[in-house]
């Protein structure tokens, strides 16, 4: 059997390690550790040195570093497999015995006290006699670490310490230090170490033989700390800057898009103008003069031998003044000022249904309440949108379209039964509000100009175009 004078020559360390000469007081030492064998030489020295006074050891390690303990005192001269069936050496795994104190994601205190006190107060009662102090290694911190739970690694940490403090225990535990790569692992490091008397560091530490060489060692840790406290400040600059140059860059993109809205609508309302006036110019102008034309086409057609040249061209004035007239209307309808919106969308939808060769149907309000003069137009151009796209690009042969009044709002669908819209186009319409034409961009923009909204819905049985406006509540008749 080997004692505390009989340990090999590489087994010391000068690491800090419980001391087995001092009874009177409990040890609870951490190590970090960088490599395995670290660790399983500085747990060999340890273990057998508590086996070798006589003590009694109990170790919860995983089942790697059970081995490795095991091989390790097995060639310093310990039998033990002997040890065990005396119940002086108690190896238990990890996993297992944190899957028996585990409640609710943390450590209970009677779990923990009924299997852990358990097998500690069994091993001490078996040995007879005086009572032996007890050398621990506990490794299921590290396993609870390991897994995302620091906060439970510390409570297990804490119940240790309560248990020891009416137990003859000396512990140590060990945690690798590739667990704490984050910076924010540090406030926690500093936390596990205030749970520990001693505090045994990694082995680039540990392995300086020389005091000098570990002075010199600090001093450079001490720079790269500082260096690294310096490119964590630069970096935190760096990110306010970039974050206040993109709040800039935001702010610039919102303005500008601002900007294009507010030109958006100048041109949409220059561009409805501009057709009112020249609706006004085709009638008041061109359609008198095409008027007195026909006219003077009358009297001229009184003189004899003519008669087939005049009717050709009455026929001729005739369509141009429908064609004027049209026009205008299309422009800018009068009925729209006169009686207002339904009136001009029976009208237009009328002789749309006509030129197309659609079958439409139209259900829009009979009363006389009036809307807002931009409301109505809006409500008209989209309309004329709408049925020119059904017309240009859905293939169908029918469309239904709707005007309803509600509380505070005024709605304009238009559905046809055409072979609708790809998903990938109607997904990105949705996303952006782009992709999808002139038209339905126009209609967009006429909408949120009066604060409105458009909902786009389309399936291979048709699409559907709803544009909702709010409306004063006072609306006149």
């Amino acid at each position: 059997m080997i004692t505390s004078n009989t340990l090999p020559s590489n087994a010391p360390s000068i690491a800090p390690v419980a001391t087995w000469a001092d009874h009177n007081h409990s040890a609870h030492v951490v190590q970090f550790y960088g490599e395995d064998a670290f660790l399983l030489d500085e747990l060999s020295r340890f273990i057998g040195t508590a086996l070798g006074a006589g003590e009694v050891a109990v170790v919860i390690a995983t089942k790697e570093h059970s081995d490795g303990l095991a091989r390790r005192l097995q060639a310093w001269g310990l039998d033990t497999e002997k040890t065990i069936a005396q119940g002086r050496y108690i190896p238990l795994d990890a996993a297992d015995t944190l899957s028996k104190i585990m409640l609710h994601g943390s450590p209970d205190p009677d779990l923990f006290a009924a299997v852990v006190g358990g097998v500690i107060q069994r091993v001490t009662a078996n040995t007879g006699g005086e009572p032996h102090r007890v050398a621990a290694f506990g490794e299921m911190v590290a396993l609870l670490w390991a897994d995302g739970k620091p906060e439970a690694a510390i409570r297990l940490e804490e119940l240790w310490n309560e248990f020891g403090e009416t137990h003859p225990l000396t512990l140590h535990c060990a945690y690798p230090m590739s667990s704490f790569q984050r910076e924010e692992h540090g406030d926690l490091l500093l936390k596990i170490c205030a749970q520990h008397s001693a505090v045994i560091p990694g082995e680039s530490y540990t392995a300086l033989a020389s005091q000098d060489e570990r002075l010199r060692t600090i001093a450079h840790l001490q720079q790269k700390a500082q260096a690294l406290e310096t490119e964590v400040a630069e970096r935190s600059r760096a990110e306010e800057k970039l974050r206040r140059s993109q709040a800039e860059l935001e702010s610039l993109v919102e303005q500008r898009t601002a900007a294009l809205r507010q030109l958006s609508s100048r041109l949409l309302s220059l561009q409805d103008s501009e057709r009112r006036r020249i609706a006004r110019e085709l009638h008041d102008s061109l359609g008198q003069y095409l008027v007195a034309l026909k006219l003077n086409v009358d009297i001229l057609r009184q003189t004899p031998g003519r008669e087939e040249l005049w009717l050709q061209s009455e026929e001729l004035m005739e369509r141009c003044i429908a064609e004027v007239r049209t026009l205008s209307y299309l422009l800018h309808p009068p009925t729209m000022d006169a009686v207002g919106i339904a009136s001009a969308a029976r009208w237009y939808v009328e002789g749309f249904g006509l030129r197309s060769g659609l079958q439409l149907t139209l259900d829009a309000p009979d009363d006389p309440v009036r809307l807002p003069d931009a409301t109505e137009l809006a409500l008209f151009r989209v309309l004329q949108e709408a049925l020119t796209n059904v017309h240009r690009h859905s293939g169908a042969s029918a469309a239904d379209i709707l005007i309803q009044r509600s509380s505070g709002q005024v709605t304009l669908e238009v559905k046809d039964n055409g072979r609708g819209m790809e998903q990938a186009t109607l997904d990105r319409f949705r996303e952006t509000g782009a992709g999808v034409g002139v038209g339905l961009m126009s209609m967009q923009e006429r909408a949120r100009e009066l604060g409105g909204k458009i909902h786009l819905e389309s399936s291979s049985t048709g699409t559907s175009v709803r544009i909702t406006i709010p409306v004063p509540p006072d609306c006149a008749a």
